[in-house]
C-alpha cells in the first residue's frame, strides 16, 4: 500500500513539472570562484521571466516550491520591510512600484537621489503584436524600441556595459573628488550577480565568495572575457544566489539570503 501511494505521489508530480531539458542552459565554470549559465533565447525566451514573491524568500525556496530550470537573485530590496526596491513588470503587468515605496522615496528626494535610483538599469524583455521576443538591457526611462511593449521587466543595476555611470543610477554620490558615500558597497570587491547579453543568447554570471569583484572588475569581465554587447549587474553581496539543478549557490557557500525578486527560468 505504501508503495503504490509513492507511486502516485511520483506520477502526479511529473505529471505537473515535466523534467528537467538537458540542453536548456549551458553551465561553464572554468574560472575558478565563476559560474556562467548560457541560455539561448530564440529557443527559450518565452521561458524565461521575473519573479516575485510576497514575503522574502531564498531562492532555493522558489526552486523547490515551483517548476523552474533556474533560479537567481534579481532586483534591489528593502531588507526592513520586505518591500522591492527595484520595478518589477511580470507578464505586462507592474507588479512592484518604486514609488510606491513613499518612506524611501521621500528618503530619496531628500538626498537629492529620486530620480537617479529611478532610472537605474533593467532588463527587458520586448514583445511585438506578432508575440516576437526580443532582449534588451536600459535605463528606466530609456524609450521603447518601435512596435514592441514592455512584456517583463526586472530592475537593478549599475548598467555594466557599454556604459557604466555610477553617479547616474545614484550608486555614488561625489564630494569633490572624494566618494562621500556609495549604495551596495558598489566599489569594494564582494559577491556579485550580473547578466549579459550577446546575439541570441543571456548569460547569467555569479562571481562567488571565491572570486569577488567591484563594479568595474564586474564590467571587465563581461565585455572582456564574455564580449557582451550588453551588460548590467543584479542585486549582489549576501543576496548573490542561484540554483540550477545540483548547483546550489550562496554567497557564503550553501548560505542564501532572503530575497525579494528573482529572475527564472521555467520548465
Amino acid at each position: 500500500m505504501k508503495k503504490k501511494i509513492l507511486t502516485i505521489i511520483f506520477l502526479l508530480i511529473f505529471s505537473f513539472c515535466p523534467v528537467l531539458a538537458k540542453e536548456k542552459i549551458e553551465v561553464i565554470n572554468d574560472d575558478f570562484g565563476i559560474w556562467v549559465f548560457k541560455i539561448d533565447t530564440k529557443k527559450y525566451g518565452n521561458k524565461i521571466k521575473p519573479f516575485i514573491t510576497k514575503r522574502l524568500t531564498t531562492p532555493k525556496k522558489v526552486y523547490d516550491d515551483n517548476c523552474f530550470d533556474l533560479v537567481v537573485n534579481g532586483g534591489f530590496f528593502d531588507v526592513k520591510n520586505g518591500k522591492s526596491v527595484s520595478y518589477v513588470t511580470i507578464d505586462n503587468e507592474l507588479k512592484a512600484d518604486v514609488e510606491k515605496h513613499f518612506q524611501l522615496a521621500q528618503s530619496l528626494k531628500e538626498e537629492g537621489r529620486l530620480e537617479n535610483v529611478l532610472l537605474r538599469s533593467e532588463l527587458r524583455i520586448l514583445e511585438n503584436k506578432n508575440h516576437k521576443l526580443k532582449f534588451d538591457i536600459a535605463y528606466h526611462n530609456d524609450p521603447i524600441k518601435k512596435g514592441y511593449q514592455i512584456k517583463h521587466s526586472l530592475q537593478a543595476g549599475p548598467m555594466l556595459y557599454p556604459t557604466m555611470d555610477l553617479v547616474k543610477e545614484g550608486f555614488v554620490v561625489y564630494d569633490g573628488d572624494m566618494v562621500k558615500s556609495q549604495s551596495v558597497d558598489i566599489l569594494k570587491r564582494r559577491e556579485r550577480t550580473a547578466i549579459g547579453l550577446k546575439g541570441k543568447y543571456l548569460y547569467i554570471v555569479l562571481f562567488t565568495k571565491d572570486y569577488k569583484v567591484d563594479a568595474h572588475e564586474m564590467a571587465q569581465y563581461m565585455k572582456e572575457n564574455l564580449k557582451v554587447k550588453k551588460a548590467m549587474a543584479f542585486d549582489g553581496g549576501l543576496s548573490t544566489a542561484i540554483n540550477y539543478k545540483d548547483v546550489s549557490i550562496g554567497s557564503l557557500g550553501k548560505y542564501q539570503r532572503r530575497v525579494k525578486s528573482f529572475l527564472v527560468v521555467e520548465r
